[in-house]
This record gives C-alpha cells, sequence and structure tokens, in this order.
C-alpha cells in the first residue's frame, strides 16, 4: 500500500500546516487557515481521506505515515483525537 499516494492531501496538511514547527495548541488555528486558504475541493479531499482513516483503523500503518510527513509520534488515541479534530474544525463554517 503506497501511503504518500493515497493520502496525498493529508501529507500536505501535515508538511505544509502542521509541520514540526508547529505545536498541538494551534492545530485549530491551523485547520481553520487550511479551510479558508485552500480551495474546495482539497478541503473535501482532506476530510475523505481523514474519514477514511478512520474506518479503516490500519493505526500502525498511519503512526508511521504521520511521523514520515509531520515528524510526530504519536499513539494511536493521540492520533484518533488529532484527525477528529482535523475533521471536526474542517466542517466549521
Amino acid at each position: 500500500m503506497n501511503e504518500d499516494l493515497k493520502y496525498d492531501t493529508f501529507k500536505y496538511f501535515l508538511e505544509c500546516y502542521f509541520n514540526p514547527s508547529a505545536n498541538y495548541e494551534e492545530l485549530e488555528t491551523l485547520v481553520k487557515e487550511f479551510r479558508l486558504t485552500e480551495e474546495r475541493k482539497y478541503r473535501q479531499k482532506l476530510q475523505q481521506e481523514l474519514e477514511q482513516i478512520l474506518q479503516l483503523d490500519h493505526w500502525d500503518d498511519i503512526q508511521e505515515f504521520v511521523r514520515k510527513h509531520a515528524m510526530r509520534k504519536m499513539n494511536s488515541d493521540r492520533l484518533t483525537w488529532f484527525i477528529r479534530t482535523i475533521l471536526h474544525n474542517l466542517n466549521q463554517s
């Protein structure tokens, strides 16, 4: 499974918004920035990718993906919170 192609918008979010210089307290602000500056198709794509991640429940793969692209080590609980927080804030008007 090539995660880089499968979750390209999530990868973009991790590398360009939630990069190593960002902290968890900024997550909601960063998602808001993404929501306000990115085209609708990218917002929808990120939402689809994150919903798919939650459904598939392949935490080992996703933990590695986040470690590689965000340079962060998260346990599955933290990762679930992280993804749900992004989704919640992505859908705010």
